[in-house]
């Protein structure tokens, strides 16, 4: 196991190209190898269960007007298309649901990095699954290690904002895969930061398809940087994260530039990726957990309950309790899924959050309506920052209260195999085009021994072409 160090003087960025470059799958531990291909597992899942929602056709429509280089296929729409406007369609797929994953500081992870590999693949030849699963490690370990410095849930989202880190992690696997050599990806990195900034909080609240198409945005730069740093454009290198014109700098709070390069190659941050298990901003799941507990452990319904008071964090606060008058009035699926006393509302009656709670009659149902009105939250710095208290008052006077930190799927409680193909399950019928059982069998099972793969095209889009490709 190789130890990546600071070479002189160098930007931690050059570090990390280092570190992303000459990292192979043989040098990837067991566990994390594991880990990797079941977030596979599950940015494909979720990818498809996104691939028919809001905005998604409209993005179709726009890259096939525009034409260009047939270089990747587009999975469930047809046709080809250049690399980086494959990036700009599949981008959104897998974060439309709200139910791909995320690291505790860093926030979403593998939505940016998957989808963008998807769409590189159009620029190389046949690209193992080995090939495939090293870019993935070291471009979600980049993504997670520049979340976590910059304390994006901790510090930044408290601001109102929500970090600018993603493009790098994406970057990191686009280069890895493209095969750049070090000053080439330096560049692309540099590049990278030009077009950086801290995205704010105003994507989530109120929450518009923007929270969707951020995602295709990032894909797509992505790409179109290490494309210009193999044609030989050059970005600023000694500056990238570090110095006052580094991205840390950005940040109106004390950073943690340290842990960037801590153990970079011995210990992978990555495994601390946090799968979902509801259709719902996190900031919301351990309120659905708690009231879903609650309900199971005193054997009451959605019918008994008086009120619920939900106390939370402030991170969850910014994402999904302001502004107040549009996450107690929801109207569109964004907003729906950004809104803490819908989503309470909801697994209230149905015991679930997944993609039906947002159709236009689960929207408008007067049950859930109404007791949303009978719930309250309010804002409590000493909540932990992914965690909720809430108190249910039901009609007959009793009181009940609990508190959820740890929601199935963080690393305390994670996943098993088992019920990450369960997901993967659930998420199948939502394709933009009907997929057989045999299609959904092959691909579990064609992930879960990705490393045997010799072209993860095959793979990966190939199944999901539509039947008139």
């Amino acid at each position: 196991m190789t130890k990546f160090a600071p070479q002189g003087v160098e930007d931690p960025m050059a570090t990390l190209c280092r570190m992303a470059l000459q990292t192979q799958y043989a040098d990837l531990p067991a566990d994390v190898v594991r880990h990797v291909k079941l977030t596979l597992l599950d940015a494909m899942g979720v990818t498809i269960g996104g691939s028919a929602m809001e905005g998604i056709p409209a993005i179709v429509s726009l890259v096939k007007e525009r034409g260009g280089n047939p270089q990747t296929p587009l999975p469930f729409y047809g046709g080809r298309v250049p690399a980086n406007e494959a990036a700009l369609v599949l981008g959104p797929m897998p974060r439309a649901m709200d139910c791909g994953d995320l690291h505790e500081e860093a926030g979403h992870v593998t939505e940016y990095v998957v989808p963008t590999l998807l769409a590189a693949t159009g620029l190389c030849g046949p690209v193992s699954g080995k090939a495939f699963l090293a870019a993935m490690a070291v471009g979600q370990e980049i993504l997670v290690r520049l979340g976590t410095a910059y304390k994006v849930i901790n510090r930044a989202v408290k601001q109102h904002e929500c970090g600018g880190h993603y493009i790098f992690g994406a970057v990191a696997a686009v280069g890895k895969l493209l095969g750049l050599s070090q000053e080439q990806l330096e560049n692309a990195q540099g590049i990278a930061r030009t077009m950086t900034q801290p995205n704010t909080m105003g994507i989530y609240s109120p929450a518009t398809l923007m929270v969707r198409m951020h995602h295709g945005l990032v894909s797509q730069a992505a790409i179109t940087c290490c494309q210009l740093a193999q044609r030989g454009i050059t970005g600023p290198r000694a500056e990238v994260l570090s110095g006052p014109k580094g991205y840390l700098a950005t940040a109106r709070w004390e950073t943690d530039p340290g842990f960037i390069l801590h153990e970079l190659g011995e210990h992978w941050e990555l495994e601390n990726i946090i799968t979902k298990g509801y259709s719902a901003c996190y900031f919301s799941h351990s309120s659905i957990d708690a009231i879903r507990a609650l309900m199971k452990e005193n054997a009451f319904g959605a019918g008994d309950i008086a009120s619920i008071h939900i106390e939370t964090s402030t991170p969850s606060w910014r994402a999904v309790c302001e502004p107040q008058e549009k996450k107690w009035h929801p109207v569109t699926v964004p907003e729906c899924q950004f809104s803490l006393p819908y989503v309470v509302a909801i697994a209230a009656f149905d015991d679930k959050v997944f993609l039906e709670s947002y159709s236009e009659e689960a929207r408008a149902r007067p049950e859930v309506r109404e007791l949303m009105t009978r719930i309250t939250a309010e804002e409590n710095p000493d909540v932990s920052d992914w965690g909720a208290r809430l108190q249910v008052t039901l009609r007959d006077g009793r009181e009940f209260r609990k508190e959820c930190i740890y929601v199935k799927g963080h690393p305390r409680n994670p996943f098993t195999t088992e019920e990450f193909v369960a997901k993967f399950r659930l998420c199948a019928p939502y394709s933009a085009i009907p997929l057989a059982q045999e299609t959904v069998d092959d691909m579990i099972r064609n992930i879960l021994q990705f490393e045997e793969i010799d072209d993860v095209v095959g793979i990966l889009l190939d199944p999901l072409a539509p039947p008139s490709t």
